[in-house]
């Protein structure tokens, strides 16, 4: 009777341990696979806008719901992320970029909305409408938020992203 209390006990603890990890892990889904990996329809939207040797890097990703293949891509001194749909749909690059490349009245709204606290982590965005944004980490009174405005400077989205010391 003993060693079923303790498999079972062995079980749970097994259970909780997977649990626990995946939580730890944020629940993240992305992988790396290899470039054969990626599905013709794929590799032929890749085309459009780098080629082969430009792919520095490929991950399977979850994005808002939909599966997709982000390619790192270095182009030169110009480094930027594609995401596209395995059918080949484009769903959006995001590029790094100083707020000095953002248009004068996107930089401005980003600094209106920042009311005084920090800004970072610029970037400028391509959605699968081919809608540009520009986009920054505002840190304020301890909490941090992400803003995206277009290139008139109207404010298109927020997303709060935690706090400045529990990230």
């Amino acid at each position: 009777m003993k060693s079923k209390y303790i498999i079972i006990g062995l079980a749970a603890a097994a259970v909780s341990v997977g649990i626990t990890a995946c939580v730890s892990s944020g629940g993240e889904k992305d992988r790396t696979v290899s470039l054969n990996q990626v599905p013709q329809a794929a590799k032929d939207t890749l085309r459009q806008y780098a080629s082969e040797s430009d792919v520095k890097g490929v991950d399977m990703e979850d994005q808002d719901g939909t599966q997709v293949y982000g390619f790192d891509i270095s182009q030169g001194g110009h480094s930027f992320e594609l995401a596209v749909t395995p059918n080949g749909k484009f769903m959006g690059t995001e590029e790094d970029i100083q707020v000095t490349d953002m248009p004068e009245a996107a930089q401005m709204a980003l600094k209106a909305q920042a009311g005084g606290g920090n800004l970072s982590g610029f970037e400028k965005a391509v959605d699968q409408n081919h809608r540009t944004t520009y986009e920054a980490d505002i840190e304020k009174n301890g909490k941090k938020t992400e803003v995206a405005v277009d290139a008139d400077g109207n404010v298109v989205g927020t997303e709060s992203t935690g706090t400045e010391k529990g990230d």
